[in-house]
């Protein structure tokens, strides 16, 4: 549970930062992000994932989860690219993962150079992508925002729409629609890496559903009442909760409470925004958060995010909400709360009551 605590960030922009060939992104990429999307486009359940180590060296990596009727498949190639040029180029390649005996391995090589290639070539001619690009949809939701572009994709179909998001690392890619508006290659994570051995890419999986659980059927005793504060933040709990650090209250093992400051080194705006946001959905330190899940929503002063996550190795699923409200100056106050999913059905009344508690 406590891996998803989070007490202090610090937004530091100076950290090395960069965009691929031929673009500049709203928001830089930096070393150990990665991205997966669910492609539809394959006969089974198939996720194509990328990893940037570097401004020169990336991982893209196709995993097919087992089936009843095939066994995993997992198909990955290290590249690199030459940062100078004005496009995308690969100027090395050590396949790591591969049959070349297989023909459909080799079909999957070759689809995903070709990924990279298309994605980059449409990323190029599409120029300047920001929030205040024309036609870009910005401040609604995680899934409303972005600027829909109309194309002619034979990888996907032909006729299709792709959902360009500056949130989303390395192209912006966030989602392609084929023309009935079903979505055929959409982004179900982002995460960062902290080093070499962290294995969080390589272990990608599918956060599993919760199961069929009864809203509401745990009803909470009542207990006498207990404000959590920090400085003019205030969130009304009960006794059943206990102040386990400053800034932090638990629920025995069931939940967490957290109030923060958030310090930027830039007033709020969409930049400061957009790149906090990525940092709080990014998937790290062992748990996996499935963005196709996720939603957040703009308000006036406050940005409000709801994800779920899974840690592998405790194989549980927890539900979690952030709050953002900008302060005069550059800083946040900072609500974070979470408990398993499961925990979190069968006391939904009980826990959003105290997160319609909270002020600030």
């Amino acid at each position: 549970m406590k891996k998803l605590f989070l007490s202090l960030i610090l937004i530091n922009f100076a950290f090395l930062s960069f965009a691929l060939p031929g673009f500049t992104s709203f928001i830089p990429d930096k070393p150990g992000e990665f991205v997966y999307y669910r492609d539809s486009s394959f006969s089974r359940e198939s996720y194509i994932g990328i990893l940037c180590y570097d401004n020169t060296s990336y991982q893209i990596r196709y995993y097919a989860p087992q089936a009843s009727n095939a066994p995993e498949k997992i198909v990955a190639t290290l590249f690199t690219i030459d940062p100078a040029k004005d496009h995308f180029e690969m100027t090395g390649e050590n396949i790591v993962i591969a049959d070349y005996a297989n023909a459909e391995d080799v079909d999957i090589v070759n689809y995903l150079h070709d990924i990279l290639y298309e994605f980059s070539s449409r990323r190029c001619r599409l120029g300047e992508l920001t929030p205040a690009t024309e036609g870009y949809k910005n401040n609604l939701s995680l899934i409303e925002n972005g600027l829909s572009v109309s194309s002619d994709f034979p990888q996907f179909g032909g006729d299709v729409t792709i959902i360009y998001d500056c949130m989303i690392p390395f192209f912006n890619v966030k989602r392609i629609e084929n023309n009935k508006g079903e979505p055929i290659f959409e982004c179900v994570e982002l995460g960062l890496i902290s080093s070499s051995d962290d294995t969080l890419f390589d272990t990608f999986v599918k956060v599993p559903d919760t199961g069929k659980i009864k809203i509401n059927s745990v009803k909470p005793k009542k207990a006498p009442a207990l404000t959590a504060k920090l400085g003019n933040q205030n969130v009304s709990l009960d006794e059943t909760w206990k102040q386990s650090m400053e800034n932090m209250w638990t629920q025995s093992d069931d939940a967490i409470v957290t109030l923060a400051v958030i310090n930027a080194t830039a007033p709020a705006d969409d930049f400061v925004n957009y790149s906090l946001i990525r940092m709080l959905l990014e998937s790290k330190d062992g748990y996996h958060i499935n963005l196709d899940k996720c939603d957040v929503i703009f308000g006036k002063d406050q940005i409000r995010i709801y994800s779920d996550s899974y840690i592998k190795s405790s194989q549980k699923v927890y539900f979690s909400t952030k709050y953002l409200t900008a302060n005069k100056g550059k800083t946040y106050d900072y609500l974070s709360f979470a408990t398993t999913k499961a925990n979190y059905l069968m006391k939904r009344s009980y826990y959003d009551k105290i997160l319609k508690s909270y002020s600030n």
